[in-house]
């Protein structure tokens, strides 16, 4: 049965909801990648999230294969899954690992300024005067926790280079995501078909991931531990809430929200929830700056939306 959903909010509801249930995904994340390496992480979650994908279509009317694309279209997909599921994500549990989840979160809020440029050369995609002026905010907030002055928190290498290789991950991820918004238009509304892009989209991340992690020397050490039952749970509970349900939201939200930067914004409000989530459960400090850039983002997010 397919679900069409008409609500102007549907789509709004969607992209918070992926934001609530990815800053649990990112918190389990980063405390399994103190034992487990990023690229093992990656490689088994793309995989976890492929095998949810199958299950749920055996018990629902989602096709396993849907032929109602033309050759571009698919090829669209395969490759912002390389881009998006495969590479980007690699690299955003690997800078996870090593500059914390705070940090991380904040950086990636960077996507909507690359995803609204992308969008504005390829999409002829404009904001509203008020939206632009949110968005900006926006990107203000980041600006001012990247300037935080931490040094006694982290070396300060390894966070310029983590902040460079979570911003090439960003730039990865939005344009695999800006590619598939014109396939994602060929079927408004329609659940079923989302949600089969999603699963089709993941595909290639997942054979990407696995190719990254077997180019390891040390492969057959860092499979040492999953030896350990609560390493395994974590890893699954992660890439069901992150990689299944909330890139489900994720690009149900994208699909139905006219304006992909707007979608991308309100995929960051996952910032907030990240930095409390770190604090209460891995004990990353928050500062009264990384407060007011919190506080900056909210009404951003809030003017986007108004």
């Amino acid at each position: 049965m397919n679900l069409i959903v008409n609500s102007q909010y549907f789509g709004f509801s969607a992209a918070l909801f992926a934001a609530i249930f990815w800053s649990i995904a990112v918190i389990i994340f980063k405390s399994a990648s103190e034992e487990v390496s990023p690229f093992l992480i990656t490689a088994l979650k793309n995989t976890i999230a492929t095998l949810c994908f199958i299950f749920l279509f055996s018990f629902t009317d989602i096709p396993i294969w849907y032929d109602g694309f033309d050759r571009l279209d698919y090829f669209k997909i395969l490759l912002s899954g390389i881009l998006g599921m495969g590479l980007a994500d690699v690299m955003f549990l690997y800078a996870l690992s090593k500059i914390g989840a705070n940090r991380i979160a904040l950086i990636n809020c960077f996507e909507p300024a690359v995803i609204y440029i992308l969008s504005f050369l390829f999409l002829n995609t404009i904001l509203s005067n008020q939206q632009l002026f949110g968005f900006i905010i926006v990107i203000i907030a980041i600006l001012m926790i990247n300037y935080e002055k931490d040094i006694d928190d982290i070396d300060g290498v390894l966070k310029r280079r983590g902040i460079m290789l979570q911003i090439s991950a960003v730039i990865l991820s939005s344009i695999g995501i800006v590619l598939i918004k014109p396939v994602l238009s060929k079927a408004p509304s329609n659940i079923h078909i989302q949600l089969w892009v999603t699963a089709f989209r993941l595909l290639p991340g997942v054979f990407v991931a696995w190719i990254i992690f077997l180019l390891q020397k040390d492969k057959i050490k860092l499979l040492q531990p999953l030896k350990k039952s609560n390493l395994i749970k974590k890893i699954i509970i992660s890439s069901g809430l992150g990689t299944f349900i909330a890139l489900s939201f994720w690009i149900i939200g994208y699909a139905n929200i006219k304006h992909p930067p707007i979608a991308s914004i309100l995929g960051q409000t996952s910032v907030i929830f990240i930095i409390l989530l770190s604090w209460f459960f891995l004990k990353e400090r928050i500062t009264p700056f990384r407060l007011l850039s919190m506080l900056f983002a909210i009404v951003g997010v809030c003017l986007t939306i108004l």
